[in-house]
């Protein structure tokens, strides 16, 4: 049975699966969740989300919705709008719409000469906010200090196959997908922007050592399109590898698992005027994350967790006097959680993280190196039917 497990775990991670496997019925959540972070500088912002997911499988075909709302705001010193020369207006903005609704779709194929098979089709419904204003633009922040990264975007299809097979002790799986985007408005400046699609390829082996002992590799390969602005192609981003290993320890009361990620991102292609170079530089770091976690079962309907995640992202390789410098981003993150399950078919799960952020002059903040703090709250309750 355990051999199994490993298989499903595979396959799992190859593949947007449901967030509870349900066979013959399904899943609904809901919830809520609140970011908060400031800078050193005065710079200070939120972000409250509303998540909404549904999910059905029956006969080997499962069908998953994923959406919901946010509210963003960004308060800007005025000291630093006005050291960077934005005579825009005030410096709080803010922004309250739904989100792109995501619709997965998976069908076990089954076994096809011992591989464990599984065929899926993502899309991407564009009900988000899309066409940013100049002011609007703001709200766009370093990504690791908020959930809800995107506001919105095209109309996106994503194709994708996975494979998963076992050899006693040793569970090895990999997949193939394709995502072809589509066009909209990026924002006032940035119209009938069509994003290239990605290809990306992704393998993963896991091994139980003992009964206690399980160790993972993994890794992503993702090679992009050109992205183009009214038919014109002006940038490629550099192909992006993603390497990985992690180890668990498991006993009938707790778990415990560390792991260390690397992404590796190729030299991008940029259009100046009439010509599209590859950059002399990279203007991409190489990223670090390392995560430590652990649960505890404290009986059968209530789990105790804690998280400490490490990231760590090089500079790129402009001079510090370039407009295309990226400097380094150093982020620890401590949180906890609970999850409990209140009846047969209904669960909750709160939890709490904080986090202290460096990061070095870049696009965002070209005047001066900053330090964020802020926290995450999340509250969401699940139901099966």
């Amino acid at each position: 049975m355990k051999k199994y497990s490993m298989l499903c775990l595979i396959l799992g991670a190859l593949i947007i699966s449901f967030t509870s496997q349900v066979h013959g019925a399904g899943v609904m959540a809901g919830g809520m969740g609140y970011d908060w972070w400031c800078s050193e500088e005065g710079d200070k912002g939120m972000q409250m989300y509303l998540p909404v997911e549904v999910g059905m499988e029956y006969g080997g075909v499962g069908i998953e919705l994923l959406g919901g709302y946010a509210y963003t705001r960004v308060d800007r010193s005025a000291r630093v709008l006005y050291l960077e020369g934005d005579m825009t207006g005030g410096g709080t903005v803010s922004l309250g719409a739904f989100v792109d609704t995501k619709v997965n779709i998976t069908y076990g194929v089954g076994d096809i000469a011992g591989w464990e098979m599984v065929a899926g089709m993502g899309f991407n419904v564009p009900t988000g906010h899309t066409n940013l204003s100049v002011r609007e633009l703001r709200l766009i922040v370093p990504s690791d200090l908020v959930t809800i990264r995107r506001f919105g975007e095209g109309f996106n299809v994503n194709p994708r196959v996975s494979a998963a097979r076992q050899w006693g002790d040793l569970t090895a799986g990999m997949g193939i997908g394709y995502t072809l985007r589509g066009k909209y408005d990026y924002s006032e400046l940035v119209e009938a922007y069509d994003p290239g699609e990605v290809l990306t390829v992704t393998a993963e082996a896991g091994y139980e050592f003992s009964a206690q002992w399980i160790g993972r590799v993994y890794g992503e390969y993702a090679r992009y399109g050109t992205d183009k602005v009214e038919t014109d192609g002006y940038y490629r981003e550099g192909d992006v590898r993603l390497a990985g290993m992690s180890v668990q320890y498991r006993r009938p009361s707790w778990e415990a698992g560390i792991s260390l990620t690397g992404i590796i991102r190729g030299k991008s292609r940029i259009s100046q005027g009439m010509v599209v170079f590859t950059e002399d530089r990279n203007s991409h770091g190489d990223e670090w994350i390392a995560d430590v976690e652990y649960r505890y079962y404290k009986d059968r309907d209530t789990t105790l967790s804690a998280l400490m995640e490490y990231l760590y992202i090089e500079e790129n390789g402009y001079p510090g006097f370039s407009v295309y410098y990226i400097g380094k981003r150093k982020k620890l993150t401590l949180g906890c959680s609970i999850d409990r399950m209140i009846s047969q078919d209904v669960g909750v799960n709160a939890s709490i993280r904080g986090f202290v952020m460096d990061d070095d002059r870049n696009w965002y903040h070209p005047i001066s190196d900053y330090r964020y703090r802020g926290f995450s709250l999340a509250l969401t309750a699940r139901k099966k039917f």
